[in-house]
């Protein structure tokens, strides 16, 4: 088997034939740049890559694609590769143009399962049975084997560092992540919402993480609106719907004036607290005194953020 810098030509004739659709938004020639030129003894390209936009990309997502397009969807290159002669002993790669850095992250995160071995792709990928995922800059790549069979997702995995590897962009974690504590905080387990944060249509989106403090967990989320005002708003409608399930609580906050507390079905119990434009909290099983912990070192770093 041949290193994972060596790539497919045929693929490669066959995509820039096809041609781009539009101009993509990397610091690359194009996603064709990031195809396979060379693959292993065995394999082919199984059929000319497919071309997705934004306005044809339903055909293939069908009800996802919205989720795709939250997070800034610009164009998807689609390859299949095929093992000997067997048109089921093959594997699917889709290399996604995301627009920006947060949205490869994005959706990265939006899917990445907790169980998963991670590897080290681009900024961050992993492997899950048959199925593997990366994201790096504006680039995210999904490929998944048609069966969980050592000689399909060893090319699978092969490939996957390979596009990365070549994929323009930094490899560090994405600026929005900067004000979550540290302490307590499972690694991996950031993930950046593009819009309805918690479930919400008054959240716009942000950023949720999962802490594991003696043995309780929680999860810490804040989400940025256009101004505080915006901000103070939203926090009244998530209070309005916690109170529909739960007790609220409006006094006794240390980190902020303006806040509650929460207990009740869905999120469990909670502290919610504004912080200029943004709202922040904390929900899950952590002790009360813990919540204030970890808000009182997010809402200093909310309030300095840009």
């Amino acid at each position: 088997m041949i290193g994972p810098r060596l790539w497919f030509v045929a693929g490669l004739v066959l995509v820039v034939a096809c041609g781009p659709a539009h101009e993509p938004g990397l610091e690359i020639d194009g996603l064709e740049m990031l195809l396979p030129v060379s693959l292993p003894d065995g394999w082919s390209a199984a059929a000319t890559p497919v071309d997705y936009t934004a306005e044809t990309l339903f055909e293939y997502l069908n009800g996802g694609a919205p989720l795709y397009l939250d997070y800034g969807f610009v164009r998807l290159l689609q390859t299949r590769y095929q093992l000997g002669d067997d048109p089921l002993a093959g594997l699917t790669i889709d290399v996604f143009d995301m627009g920006s850095p947060l949205g490869a992250f994005g959706l990265y995160s939006s899917i990445r399962p907790p169980d998963a071995t991670f590897m080290e792709w681009g900024a961050e990928g992993y492997r899950s049975g048959a199925i593997a995922a990366a994201w790096k800059g504006s680039v995210y790549v999904h490929g998944e084997a048609d069966e969980n069979r050592a000689e399909l997702t060893a090319v699978l995995e092969q490939l996957l560092a390979g596009i990365l590897a070549e994929a323009a962009g930094d490899i560090e974690t994405p600026a929005i992540l900067g004000p979550l504590p540290v302490r307590g905080r499972l690694p991996r387990s950031e993930r950046y919402v593009a819009s309805d944060l918690l479930g919400h249509a008054f959240l716009p989106g942000g950023v949720l993480a999962v802490y594991r403090i003696d043995g309780e967990e929680g999860r810490l989320f804040f989400s940025e609106l256009a101004s505080s005002a915006a901000a103070g708003e939203a926090l009244a409608q998530l209070r309005a719907h916690q109170g529909k399930w739960g007790e609220v609580v409006d006094d006794g906050l240390p980190i902020s004036a303006d806040g509650f507390r929460f207990s009740g079905a869905g999120l469990g119990s909670g502290t919610v607290v504004l912080v200029g434009r943004f709202v922040a909290g904390v929900h899950g099983d952590l002790p009360v005194d813990v919540q204030d912990r970890l808000l009182e070192e997010l809402v200093p770093r909310l309030e300095t953020a840009p």
